[in-house]
């Protein structure tokens, strides 16, 4: 087969590019500022020129090794020391996998075309076909990337809270916000906000009783006023367990917090938790 270098040179700048850009979305690695966007076009350029080495007479356990040297060094280029190994080894994983399937890829159209841990020809392969492909593995990724993204929040921000005021108990979910420092000026308690359907079960309950009753002063963007609240006994969720704490009911002119609950589905009990509840 013959073996066009710039075409070889194109190819892998691109789909180098590519896993660089990949493993950047992986880590978070903001690309927006010119500084970011010149050094991963010079681990691209990188990427072209290292698939070179495909011509090179050595063994696959050579190669497995410039590979890994490479990838350090390309990581190092376009994203400096930090987490410096961890980034590499994604990056390398991230060739494979691609790698791979551009074989595949290959295979099912009936084409020839070579791969190695230091770069991969495409060959006759039209380079339609392999823009769509690297476009759909994009995709794909980001996507992956979100879900993993989602799950992580909610494991960390969305509890099942049992609360217990007198003999009245009930099991709600609850989310954690980092921006609610609501606290009562009397007692310097926490208060956590209840949706809507939640304070209505509360007032039907009877146990906002005037002992308890409490008006919590609160300020948010462009707006401010006082929040009714009820004092509970305990306030349990996983890891945390915080007594005579506070209950505010989170009123429509409350609008800051109306996103909170946008995770819940409609008429369900409710509660949006403090970061120092959290912290306790």
């Amino acid at each position: 087969m013959i073996v066009y270098g710039d075409i070889l040179f194109l190819e892998n700048f691109i789909t180098g590019g590519v896993l660089l850009y990949l493993t950047a979305v992986i880590f978070r690695v903001d690309l927006h500022a010119w500084s970011r966007m010149i050094r991963l076009t010079a681990g691209a350029v990188l990427c072209g020129g290292f698939s070179f080495v495909i011509f090179l007479p050595v063994r696959t356990p050579c190669n497995v090794l410039m590979e890994g040297a490479f990838a350090v060094m390309v990581c190092l280029v376009v994203f400096g020391c930090r987490r410096l190994a961890v980034r590499a080894a994604v990056f390398t994983l991230l060739t494979c996998f691609l790698g791979g399937v551009t074989m595949a890829l290959l295979l099912a159209f009936g084409h020839t075309g070579m791969y190695a841990p230091g770069g991969i020809y495409t060959g006759d392969l039209k380079a339609g076909v392999l823009a769509l492909f690297l476009g759909v593995s994009v995709f794909a990724a980001r996507k992956i990337i979100a879900v993993v993204d989602r799950t992580k929040f909610y494991r960390e921000h969305v509890f099942t809270v049992r609360i217990r005021i007198g003999d009245w108990e009930q099991e709600v979910r609850a989310f954690l916000d980092t921006g609610n420092g609501l606290r009562d000026p009397i007692s310097g308690k926490s208060a956590a906000v209840a949706s809507s359907t939640l304070w209505e079960h509360l007032e039907r309950s009877g146990v906002i009783s005037p002992e308890r009753f409490r008006m919590i002063p609160y300020a948010a963007v462009g707006v401010s006023g006082l929040l009714p609240a009820v004092r509970t006994d305990v306030l349990e969720f996983a890891g945390g367990r915080c007594s005579g704490v506070f209950l505010a009911g989170a009123g429509e002119e409350l609008e800051v917090f109306g996103g909170a609950f946008a995770g819940a589905k409609d008429e369900e009990p409710c509660v949006l938790l403090s970061r120092d509840m959290m912290k306790r």
